[in-house]
């Protein structure tokens, strides 16, 4: 069962449980997905691709402990672990780019949206962001662990710098 089809409860006990998965690379996609939510309850502007940004996140979230279990499992069979954790390393990637946009696409509808729901977007807005950094930051760990190059830090970076941006363009207007 997908970890977004569990019972919230259920999916809290897991990933408070003592093992490698889910972890922090699965809450950020779970939490990227919420902040989607929030957008498309929120506002108008292009439902169907803050649809399909909550849907991928969701998916990323299995995707990532998938990609972690590979890890463990190499390392468990004695045998290299470099493909494995450039898969560790690609997921979170792809998550930071995901929550990115989300955070892009929840400080459109802040700016333009709806007064009444500026609370809610503005939260999207700050979990998008925080779901890019704490991806970003797995991506970097799981290439210095061997999983990548460089260049993978590099493109997360540039998606924590863009959900940055989103946020500062709601500066000001979201006290």
């Amino acid at each position: 069962m997908a970890y977004v089809d569990q019972p919230l409860g259920e999916f809290l006990a897991l990933v408070a449980e003592p093992t490698p998965a889910p972890g922090g690379g699965t809450v950020a996609a779970v939490t990227a997905s919420l902040a989607a939510g929030l957008v498309a309850m929120a506002g108008p502007e292009n439902p169907e691709n803050v649809d399909a940004l909550r849907r991928r996140a969701a998916a990323l979230a299995d995707e990532d402990a998938a990609a972690y279990s590979e890890v463990i499992h190499a390392r468990r069979d004695g045998v290299s672990d470099t493909d494995a954790m450039t898969r560790a390393a690609e997921v979170p990637l792809e998550i930071a780019a995901t929550a990115a946009e989300i955070a892009r696409c929840a400080a459109e509808v802040f700016l333009t949206g709806r007064s009444s729901v500026r609370g809610d977007v503005h939260t999207a807005l700050l979990l998008a962001e925080a779901a890019t950094c704490s991806a970003a930051y797995l991506v970097e760990i799981n290439v210095e662990a061997g999983g990548g190059t460089r260049d993978l830090v590099d493109r997360a970076r540039a998606h924590i710098d863009a959900a940055r941006e989103a946020r500062e363009r709601t500066a000001g207007l979201s006290s």
